[in-house]
C-alpha cells in the first residue's frame, strides 16, 4: 500500500505588524491550504505547491518568523480520506457561498424589474456583479484541490446568472427604445 504525501507548514510570525500574518494566511488559503490548527497548514504534495511553499517558508523566515516545511506520508488510507474530505468540505463551503451570491444576483435583477428600474446605470452595476462572479468561480476551482462535487452546480448557477443578465439587458434596451 502506498501512502499519500502531504506538505505540512508549521510557522510562527511576529504578531505585529499583522501584515505578515495576513499575507501568509492569504497565500495559504489562496492555494487551497487546510488549517489543522493555528499556524499549521497542510497541502497535498504537488510540484507547483511545493515550490510556492518553499518560497513562502523563506519569506516567513526572512520576515523574522519561524517556519518548518515538512513532507509527510500518511500510510493509513482512512486518515488520508479524512484529510481529503476536509479539503472537499472547505471547497464546498466556498461553492455554497458562491451559490448564495448567485441567488442574490437573481434577486437584484428581479427587484429592478419589479421597480421598473430598467436603466443603463442598473445594467452597468449588474454587469459588474456578473463579472465578479465570473472571476470568482475559477479562483474557487483552483483552490478545490480534490474536485468537490459542488463545482458542477456552481458552473450551472453561473450559466443561469448569465442568461438572466442577458434577459435583463434586453429588457433595458427595450425600455430605452433601442
Amino acid at each position: 500500500m502506498s501512502g499519500q504525501s502531504w506538505n505540512l507548514l508549521i510557522y510562527r510570525v511576529p504578531s505585529q505588524p499583522s501584515t505578515q500574518r495576513v499575507y501568509v494566511w492569504r497565500k495559504l488559503k489562496g492555494w487551497g491550504g487546510l488549517y489543522l490548527q493555528q499556524s499549521v497548514c497542510v497541502l497535498p504534495q504537488r510540484q507547483n505547491l511545493q515550490v510556492q511553499l518553499e518560497t513562502l517558508t523563506m519569506e516567513i523566515i526572512d520576515g523574522g518568523g519561524e517556519a518548518d516545511l515538512l513532507t509527510v506520508t500518511i500510510e493509513e488510507e482512512k486518515q488520508n480520506s479524512r484529510l481529503i474530505e476536509r479539503f472537499q468540505q472547505q471547497a464546498e463551503a466556498e461553492y455554497e457561498e458562491f451559490l448564495g451570491r448567485c441567488q442574490d444576483f437573481h434577486k437584484e435583477l428581479e427587484h429592478e424589474r419589479q421597480e421598473q428600474n430598467l436603466t443603463f446605470a442598473e445594467l452597468d452595476e449588474n454587469e459588474t456583479e456578473l463579472i465578479k462572479l465570473r472571476s470568482w468561480l475559477p479562483k474557487i476551482r483552483e483552490r478545490d484541490l480534490f474536485d468537490a462535487a459542488g463545482y458542477a452546480t456552481a458552473v450551472e448557477a453561473l450559466k443561469l446568472c448569465e442568461e438572466d443578465f442577458q434577459r435583463f439587458s434586453q429588457q433595458v434596451y427595450e425600455a430605452q427604445d433601442l
